[in-house]
């Protein structure tokens, strides 16, 4: 008798620790826009760190300025995580029994797309594009995208080592948590893929108006999302509360200076006619 006690007293406090825990990640993914005038770093430089610095201590405080909304969007994120968490055993099994070898090589694609080292490179490659054209717009965006994964990123991290969920392919189930761990066998939770996509998409999605270029970046950061529960690295839940963090920060990141760009964002035509000469231009700039 002693000894259920005592088994179903552990099981208790150790549910009351996942779900305060996770309650703390969604917290922090609930973060709402603030509105601000700074002056936006558009080179890497000592006032991109300082930019970074304080924007970082901003997102860790913020949560003490929320209002009802934000609040109320909070409280859906919760929800959503958690109804999600509910069906990760059996989405893992569904996955697992159709699988399916040509879902799993686009998967791999996806996956690697989104890995945090890709998404440097393609910062690296838009900021020196920025520097060759002379375009302030496209340093400030590629900057800001790179500011949106890096504090992600540490929210990410911090999670996986303190909340230590143990990955679907260990087989260990969607409730098995190693607190406080650097073993990559229990940081499933939250998807540093997804979070990385669902931030940089976002904050380049906030610097534009084209229609056309928002759908695709939230196609691509859904289809990496996806990928990661596919190739059995990530729970669903895991996936959902790590995209709404990744979203959140980088809408506190990138709208910030939505307002101050200046520059044309939709593809503008030309046509010049000249005696024996006929010339159609198209150009686009972020």
């Amino acid at each position: 008798m002693k000894e259920v006690k005592e088994t179903f007293s552990t099981t208790a406090c150790r549910r009351e620790t996942i779900i305060f825990l996770l309650s703390f990640l969604i917290f922090l993914a609930s973060i709402r826009v603030e509105a601000r005038p700074p002056e936006v770093a558009d080179r890497l430089n000592g006032a991109f760190l300082k930019q970074l610095l304080a924007d970082t201590g901003e997102i860790i405080t913020s949560p003490t300025r929320w209002a009802k909304d934000d609040w109320l969007t909070f409280s859906l994120s919760l929800a959503t995580s958690c109804a999600w968490w509910s069906v990760d055993n059996s989405i893992h099994e569904w996955i697992h029994d159709t699988h399916h070898p040509g879902l799993t090589s686009v998967s791999k694609v996806l996956s690697g797309a989104g890995h945090p080292l890709s998404l440097i490179g393609i910062f690296s490659a838009g900021y020196l594009a920025g520097e060759l054209t002379g375009s302030s717009s496209l340093r400030q965006t590629f900057l800001l995208s790179a500011e949106s994964l890096l504090i992600t990123e540490l929210f990410v991290q911090a999670g996986k080592i303190a909340i230590g969920r143990a990955r679907p392919y260990t087989l260990e189930g969607s409730s098995s948590f190693h607190l406080f761990t650097l073993k990559g066998d229990w940081q499933s939770f939250p998807s540093g893929h997804s979070s990385a996509a669902w931030a940089v998409a976002t904050t380049i999605a906030s610097r534009t108006k084209c229609i056309y270029l928002k759908v695709l970046l939230y196609s691509l950061s859904a289809g990496i999302s996806l990928s990661r529960v596919i190739l059995d690295k990530h729970f669903a839940s895991d996936i959902v509360a790590s995209s709404l963090l990744g979203y959140y920060i980088s809408q506190k990141i990138g709208h910030k200076t939505a307002s101050q760009v200046k520059e044309p964002d939709q593809p503008a035509v030309s046509l010049s006619v000249a005696p024996g000469l006929i010339s159609l231009n198209l150009s686009y700039q972020f």
